[in-house]
């Protein structure tokens, strides 16, 4: 079965160079072997074919749609409602799409900034990917490219529909949520359980293999594993779901962080070079925002047969590295209590 496509939303405000940009990296990213396909929202009607036109005529006349084609190429023209997705399904055969606009979605975004232009950021900071600005951002933590330097933007796209294939993800979705009390995997997120709104932002990344751990309930989009060891907090989610990966290396994620932007995901699984490789912020290391080792399964049950529950215990058993972010610490955070999940809900 072919891997689907990889989507990336080209957003910005109007007139912040959104076209320009894309019609500059399409031949960038061709030349690296990608197929890429765009779609592109328009906010107001559009003509959806010239007058004049047999086409045009035949829309006029009040046929629900119409087709042209030739040898290499078609175009067909329905009167229906659609959104993006029903759209993403008729490109299977592309390696990345570009969405142009989208910019309040959930898809992962390059957000333009253009000086005279942007007032400022319009892009919810956990859904982007860089920044491609003109002058200083006004957030922290995420990468910058300029406008004019569409190979780079190109090499970091390719990376990044590409990357994503060769990890699995885990999701630590298991506890006893004494502090919440409630499931934190069902509460409501962006109008899903949270549960759900995860599994896809880790499926946005390019991963296919997503395994849920500790959840007994229904899940879509992924594939659960028990805890063989109930109740032994993250360290026992990773115990079961390490071997059972389908790939070496495992992007690993709490089910309570939900607003870790895919910018530092992505930058997670560019830097790891085997062992484990965690994000550090403030000084302070965050073990279930990392990459980890299939290998090291076995270390985690020597770890909880020895009594031990911690994560951090697994730092010394692997080659260990750490991630520097400056993103705002409310995105890496997870929820604890209700007061706290009631900040990244409003956020």
């Amino acid at each position: 079965m072919k891997p689907r496509p990889c989507v990336v939303a080209v957003s910005g405000v109007k007139n912040s160079g959104k076209t320009r940009l894309i019609t500059r990296l399409v031949p960038e990213l061709t030349a690296r072997g990608l197929r890429v396909a765009v779609i592109k929202h328009d906010g107001h009607r559009f003509e959806a074919d010239r007058p004049g036109t047999d086409s045009h005529a035949y829309l006029a006349a009040g046929a629900v749609g119409t087709a042209v084609f030739d040898g290499e190429k078609f175009q067909l023209i329905r009167r229906a409602q659609v959104d993006e997705s029903a759209l993403l399904a008729q490109f299977p055969d592309a390696d990345l799409i570009l969405l142009e606009g989208f910019k309040h979605s959930s898809w992962p975004k390059l957000e333009l900034l253009r000086s005279g232009v942007s007032d400022g950021a319009v892009c919810h900071s956990s859904t982007r990917l860089a920044f491609i600005a003109d002058a200083a951002p006004p957030e922290p933590g995420f990468p910058v490219f300029s406008p004019e330097d569409p190979a780079s933007v190109a090499a970091y796209l390719a990376d990044f529909a590409r990357l994503g294939k060769r990890y699995s993800a885990i999701l630590l979705a298991g506890g006893r949520s004494s502090r919440m009390g409630s499931s934190k995997a069902e509460l409501p997120f962006d109008g899903r359980r949270m549960l759900d709104h995860q599994i896809e932002r880790l499926s946005m990344l390019g991963i296919d293999d997503v395994i849920i751990s500790g959840y007994g309930g229904a899940v879509s989009g992924g594939r659960t594993v028990p805890d063989k060891l109930p109740h032994r907090g993250p360290l026992g989610g990773l115990a079961s779901a390490l071997p059972a990966a389908a790939n070496e290396s495992c992007l690993v994620l709490s089910v309570d962080a939900p607003l870790v932007p895919p910018a530092v995901l992505f930058a997670l699984m560019r830097q790891h070079r085997g062992g484990i490789t965690v994000v550090e912020h403030g000084g302070q290391t965050e073990p279930l925002i990392g990459v980890y080792d299939r290998v090291l399964s076995s270390a985690c049950e020597e770890l909880l047969k020895g009594g031990q529950g911690s994560v951090k215990r697994l730092f010394g058993a692997a080659h260990f590295t750490s991630l520097h972010c400056e993103t705002q610490a409310l995105l890496l955070s997870n929820c604890n209590t209700g007061e706290e999940y009631r900040r990244m809900a409003q956020l």
